[in-house]
């Protein structure tokens, strides 16, 4: 037998020692990472005869395949290889979710140690290359190690998710120097300056600091009157951005050439919504529409729908094409979206175990895998991190944080069937 588990851990490692040198200079190292994580599992079904264990990889690997072919087959918005390289890009954010749930891998002390290190590692240089980009060097030092200020909310978030789980005792408890230290670091990430990351941030510390299973049975007035006030604060602190990209809130009188994503985004969020009704119901295929395939190798659908000469959008300036998650679903149509909405509701769904159940060693797993639903919905409307090793790697802890829920989901399945399988949900221990 071969112990996959290992092999998984160390995925995840390797990838996190290089996310910081991966964004300038091994810039398919989010590839690599979800062709490790699909490589292995093959291999421990193939080796281990588990084939049913990872039926949810295969599932959805099945449904982008069938995309690809009615893409290739069906519809001629792209050529065969770019739509090819497009659902690679599809398929890899979900592979590490997936794989990950369904191995249920678990870190040893030593491997925790390894994790929390590395994380407070790369949350100082990211945190001194943002007080230096404001106290020294301007954008220039983010532009040479990160790219992008957006970045380092990005990756402070991750770790900080990954360090803390790391953290979890036994017992779910987590000491309160490790609470100190995620909200730290999780404060210093506001320097990204992000209204994505005010949004999460904002929903991060009620969540570490006020949760408890079964709280929503205990709802008083002053609880929602303080939910009310933290969702005003996530409006106010995103409505700027939110006017300016999305109402027309940018002053068209004076436009800076470096804003002009702001009327890139709009056009489209607005043709994705016409895709979704003149390609009812599988969209424009793979490779056509606000992905970077459909850049590199420009689309049909940018001049079927006029908008291969807005700035941004053209095929001499792409550079805004992938600019936004959302709007990339208009290759997939209405059944894309309606499978994408059931994705989010079955990941969800083993987290709604874990608080069904309100055993206390799940509280930093019901909270950790919140919050990365949250990240990557809020990350996706103007950004698309979902498919970068940053998303990646969240969606990885998500599957990992939402593992003790699917092991309570099939014992409670195997319950009505063989009492003799099953571990009752009252008895149940994190191993």
């Amino acid at each position: 037998m071969i112990d996959i588990n290992k092999i998984y851990v160390w995925i995840i490692i390797t990838a996190l020692i290089l996310i910081i040198p991966g964004i300038h200079y091994i810039t398919y190292l989010d590839e690599l990472c979800a062709m490790a994580f699909f490589g292995v599992a093959v291999l421990d079904a193939a080796v281990n005869h588990a084939w049913r264990k990872y039926r949810l990889l295969w599932l959805i690997t099945a449904i982008i395949g069938a995309y690809t072919i009615y893409s290739i087959v069906l519809l001629s918005n792209n050529t065969p290889p770019y739509i090819m390289m497009d659902w690679i890009i599809e398929i890899k954010p979900f592979v590490p979710f997936a794989v990950l749930l369904c191995a249920g891998i678990r870190f040893t002390r030593i491997e925790k140690t390894i994790i929390e290190k590395i994380c407070i590692i790369n949350c100082t240089i990211i945190s001194l290359l943002m007080m230096a980009s404001i106290a020294y060097f301007g954008k220039y030092i983010i532009d040479i190690t990160v790219q992008h200020i957006s970045y380092c909310g990005h990756i402070i978030f991750l770790c900080m998710m990954l360090y803390l789980f790391c953290k979890i005792d036994r017992n779910g408890s987590i000491d309160r120097s490790a609470l100190f230290t995620t909200i730290t670091f999780l404060t210093l990430g506001l320097l990204c300056t992000r209204s994505k990351y005010y949004a999460v941030y904002i929903c991060a510390i009620p969540f570490l600091l006020y949760y408890r299973p079964g709280i929503t049975r205990h709802l008083t007035i002053k609880h929602l009157i303080a939910i009310g006030l933290i969702g005003i604060l996530v409006i106010t602190v995103t409505w700027t951005k939110f006017n300016f990209y999305f109402m027309g809130g940018a002053d068209f009188s004076n436009i800076n050439p470096a804003e002009i994503e702001a009327f890139a985004r709009p056009v489209l969020y607005a043709t994705s919504f016409m895709i979704f009704v003149d390609y009812f119901p599988f969209g424009s295929g793979l490779a056509s529409f606000a992905s970077f395939p459909s850049a590199a190798s420009y689309s049909n659908i940018y001049y079927e729908y006029g908008i291969n000469n807005v700035w941004g959008l053209s095929p001499s300036m792409p550079d805004f094409i992938c600019d936004a998650y959302y709007p990339s679903l208009a290759q997939f149509g209405i059944i894309g979206v309606i499978l994408f909405i059931w994705f989010w509701i079955y990941a969800y769904s083993f987290i709604r175990i874990q608080i069904r159940n309100f055993l206390p060693q799940y509280k930093y797993n019901i909270i950790i895998g919140s919050l990365c639903i949250i990240f990557i919905l809020v990350e996706s409307t103007t950004g698309t991190t979902f498919t970068f090793t940053t998303g990646l790697l969240v969606m990885a802890l998500l599957g990992i944080a939402s593992y003790p829920g699917y092991e309570m989901k099939l014992s409670a399945d195997t319950h009505r069937n063989d009492k003799s399988l099953c571990i009752p949900l009252t008895d149940y221990k994190i191993q």
